[in-house]
């Protein structure tokens, strides 16, 4: 028995060996002296050579019993088994026959080794013969077979007749917990026995079932249930050479796997071929623990509709290679959503480093990002990527990133780890906007954090064009831009903002020089347009916010040429709103306005931010220029004010005005609501100065705004010239009209009162129609023009007027004029007509010419009375009379207010007796009329008593 039964050869050497000495004395057994002389027995009965250490000794109460300690067994083909402990339980009757008949088997410790193949096959683990009903107890011991290592078993043997052998315990392999059921059947004829094994491990559990030959072949057909409810079966052949698996089928809920596996050992490695579909990778690698960290393994994998990290992919193909000197993938491509694809080869050290390339190609990037459950970047609508591979498993590190994004080209760096991702990224040109809207919608989730650096050679922002831009920034629970630069119109921007989990500011710091704000103008609604040469001059902006989201204080200092504006509100972006100081300086007055777009008699006004006037801005009309404009005076600029805003309201709440002569002070508000916009507040003005009424107006068909403003002033200047003394009224507006309101407008020692109203219909011109009453007005306070031909220079001024005009201008409104006016007058002087010279004259021998005292002197009048009618800018005069202590002077005819020019008949009728009525006519303009004298009456005139 030199190379059979390797199982039962070690511990029974020592049976066969202490067998010869059971007749003898316990205290002979146990003797040191005879220790060497059992080894030496025993090693030549088994061929083995036979080492007890420890103890030797035998008892017979309360039953038969060997034990001995320190055992050491080894064999000719490296079959060793050591054993801390030996005890043998034996049956009394045979002993005292002087037969040995062993019931139990106990091993302590034990280290068993075993080679694979087994020499002689089933014969070197089957029992011999002559044993039978043999129980056999191993604690705590260790079992080598082949390459395989149990540590910690504890298991029981039976043997029965015909050499069956049953096996059952648990133990550790690799430090996994293992159990095994081990059945091997009567010897054949042939030197071959069935066997039927089962283990367990790791929630993993394995059925064979086949035979074991003479010959150490052993075939049969495996079944394995893993967990997550997979199962594998397989027709397993192996033998000294190896193992290998036929006809495997593996399956898994949706999985699916067909292939063949060959497991070599010498030298050792894995190397299987594998199709299939449905492969979750997430299971395999939680079964990844159990996997023999020194196998060599070749993997040739094929399979359809595979899932990693809970997404599904089209298909996956690639080889995968691992040894003790690392893993390596080769001819990787994975199918992803959308028709893309990720390629390459990559390997992983034994101490988990990275090395390979990557190529990603997305033909259509939109799906790509629908399938991967992230929103897509608007503009790139494919993607080709190419990418080294370093890194760590748990740290890639992708470089030389090339390759285009849609129609942008990038090249940089990204470095991922758990919930972090550091990058340099490049770009020849890059859509921010675009960017922006991706990065607002959270696609990276809530657990991933995201730092590094991102240029771009071009970039856009809506309208605005930048170069050379460079930001740093960090995305985790909120948004951080550490720094940001770039070239913008021939100047620079930068600055620095950090955005909270919903992308609202809590501070921000930005820069901004241009040598022109033209190229801003890009920026303003279509509806909006400022004038160019208020844009042309240098702008400089610098912006500084910070605070929560519910209080983010901010400031900004801009200048614009010559125009200064400060501003400091208090923001609530979780509304929106905003409140808080601003002010405007620029040192002329005057040349602000004309940057403005007031220009001489012509008024260019802009619309109202999201309030369109029908057909754009109100332009001025080609050729209307008045270089001697002077509004609002010399002076500077100067606007102090705190101002809101909020959804649905904006204004000034308190401001400080001056520009010029004028000065003001008050609010304004606009507030907007399902019926449009509603405009409120007061102006107190010091000096109201109004300018000239332009030649040509172009005014909207309706107001988007409706409300009133009260207005009062100390004065009022029209084109800088004194109007009216302390003055209040009321502005106010409806989608169809807008009214003025004099409640009284002081005129020297008098006042003007009444109301102007200004109707607008999209398919007509506007209609003005006014009335006015003025009481105890001196004329001498009007400063009425002097081309008239007659003035009142001074008297005590009444006057009525209810008129109506429609047009575009001024012009216009004089040509459509229609209503009726009165006029009285007392004590007073009328200029242009002397009834006193002519009385005068009359009453001179010789007599001077009559004529002069018709064209020219002055009248001292005690009552004057005109009444008149209006049409289509025609004045008609229904009465006309003056009295005076030098006479009466009477008038008839028209004056067309359109023309400039009149068409008029006076009688002067001098107080001299007897009575005598002398005419004259007046036609042409006002500045220089003709003059036609009736002067025949006072040919053969005397002087009566």
């Amino acid at each position: 028995m030199t190379r059979k039964h390797l199982l039962w050869a070690g511990p029974l050497a020592l049976l066969v060996a202490l067998g010869a000495a059971l007749l003898a004395l316990p205290s002979f057994v146990a003797a040191p002296a005879h220790r060497t002389a059992v080894e030496a027995f025993a090693s030549r009965l088994t061929g083995r050579d036979v080492h007890i250490s420890g103890k030797l000794s035998l008892s017979y109460f309360p039953q038969p019993e060997i034990t001995a300690t320190g055992i050491t067994i080894s064999g000719p083909d490296k079959e060793v088994i050591t054993a801390h402990a030996l005890s043998l339980d034996l049956a009394l009757a045979p002993l005292l026959q002087g037969q040995l008949a062993a019931r139990t088997l106990d091993l302590d410790t034990p280290n068993i080794t075993f080679p694979w193949p087994l020499p002689g096959g089933i014969s070197a683990i089957a029992p011999p013969p002559w044993l039978a009903a043999l129980h056999a107890h191993i604690k705590n011991g260790r079992i080598n077979f082949g390459a395989a290592d149990f540590t910690d078993v504890n298991a029981d043997l039976f043997t029965g007749a015909g050499g069956s052998v049953s096996v059952s315990g648990n133990g550790k392999l690799q430090t996994h917990d293992v159990s095994l059921s081990l059945a091997v059947g009567e010897t054949e004829a042939d030197g071959a026995a069935q066997i039927t094994l089962r283990a367990a491990l790791g929630g993993a559990s394995a059925h064979f079932a086949g035979a074991l030959n003479a010959q150490s072949e052993l075939a049969g057909q495996l079944n394995l249930a893993l967990p997550g409810h997979a199962s594998v079966s397989a027709q397993i052949s192996a033998n000294a050479n190896g193992i290998s698996a036929e006809d495997i089928s593996a399956s898994q809920d949706k999985l699916a796997l067909h292939g063949t596996a060959h497991l070599a050992f010498a030298p050792l490695g894995l190397r299987a071929d594998l199709t299939g579909q449905g492969l979750d990778l997430d299971q395999l690698t939680k079964l990844s623990p159990l996997w023999p960290g020194g196998l060599a393994t070749e993997l040739h994998l094929d399979a359809a509709n595979v899932s990693l990290a809970g997404r599904s992919f089209p298909a996956l193909r690639a080889t995968l290679k691992t040894s003790p000197a690392g893993s390596a993938v080769s001819g990787l491509t994975l199918g992803l959503p959308g028709g893309a694809s990720l390629s390459g080869d990559l390997t992983i050290s034994p101490n988990q480093d990275l090395s390979g390339r990557l190529s990603l190609a997305a033909p259509d990037l939109t799906a790509l990002a629908s399938g991967l459950g992230l929103p897509a970047v608007p503009g790139w609508t494919s993607a080709s990527l190419q990418a080294q591979l370093g890194g760590t498993r748990d740290a890639p590190d992708l470089t030389d990133i090339t390759g285009t994004l849609g129609a942008d080209h990038v090249n940089g760096r990204v470095v991922l780890s758990a919930g972090h991702a550091a990058f340099r990224l490049a770009f020849d040109q890059l859509d921010l906007a675009s960017l922006a809207a991706w990065l607002a919608q959270r696609p990276l989730g809530g657990g991933v954090s995201v730092a590094g650096e991102l240029t771009a050679a071009h970039a856009v922002a809506g309208p605005l064009k930048l170069s050379n831009l460079f930001i740093d920034a960090d995305m985790g629970a909120q948004l951080d831009i550490r720094r940001a630069t770039a070239s913008l119109y021939g100047g620079i921007a930068n600055g620095s903002v950090t955005l909270d989990r919903d992308f609202k500011v809590t501070s921000a710091h930005a820069v901004l020089d241009l040598p022109s704000a033209a190229p801003l103008a890009a920026l303003l609604p279509q509806d909006v347009k400022l004038p160019a040469e208020l844009l042309r001059p240098h702008l400089s902006l610098v912006l500084a916010a910070a605070g929560p989201p519910n209080a983010l204080s901010t400031s900004a200092v801009a200048t614009l040429g010559d125009f200064t504006l400060t501003a400091a509100p208090v923001i609530d972006l979780t509304k929106p709103s905003a409140a808080g100081a601003l002010s405007l300086r620029h040192p002329d007055a005057i040349a602000a306005l004309k940057l403005l777009g007031l220009r001489g008699g012509c008024s260019r006004m802009a619309p109202l931010p999201g309030y369109p006037f029908q057909g754009g801005s109100l332009p001025c009309s080609a050729g209307v220029n008045d270089p001697g404009l002077a509004f609002p005076g010399p002076g500077a600029l100067a606007l102090r004010a705190r101002f809101s805003a909020a959804p649905g309201s904006a204004g000034l709440n308190d401001f400080v005005l001056s520009a010029g002569q004028l000065n003001a002070s008050g609010q304004i508000m606009l507030t907007q609501d399902k019926s449009g916009g509603k405009l409120s507040g007061q102006i107190d003005a010091g000096t109201l100065a109004l300018p000239k009424l332009p030649a040509s107006l172009q005014m909207p068909g309706s107001l988007p705004v409706s409300g009133q403003i009260a207005l009062k002033a100390n004065q009022v200047l029209y084109a800088g010239t004194p109007v009216f003394g302390a003055t209040a009224g009321t502005l106010s507006f409806a989608p169809d009209q807008a009214r003025l309101t004099l409640d009284d407008a002081a005129i020297g020692t008098g006042k003007l009162s009444g109301s102007a109203t200004l109707k607008l219909d999209p398919k007509a011109p506007p209609a003005l129609s006014a009335k006015f009453l003025a009481d105890g007005i001196d004329a001498g306070a009007l400063a009425l023009p002097q081309s008239f031909p007659l003035t009142l220079t001074s008297g005590q001024l009444s006057a009525t007027a209810s008129l109506t005009a429609s047009g575009y201008s001024a012009k216009t409104w004089a040509a459509t004029l229609g209503g009726s006016a009165t006029i009285t007058a007392s004590n007073g002087t009328l200029s242009g007509l002397s009834l006193p010279d002519l009385a005068s004259a009359l009453s001179t021998t010789p007599r001077p010419a009559l004529s002069k005292s018709l064209s020219g002197g002055t009248t001292p009048f005690a009552t004057l009375s005109l009444a008149a009618t209006i049409a289509q800018g025609n004045c008609t005069l229904t009465q006309a009379q003056l009295t005076a202590p030098a006479g009466t002077l009477a008038a008839s005819g028209t004056i067309d207010l359109f023309e400039s020019t009149l068409a008029l008949k006076l009688g002067a009728t001098p107080a001299v007796k007897p009575p005598l009525t002398l005419s004259v006519r007046l036609s042409g303009p006002w500045g220089k009329p003709g003059r036609e004298y009736d002067l025949k009456d006072a040919t053969g005139w005397k002087p009566g008593s």
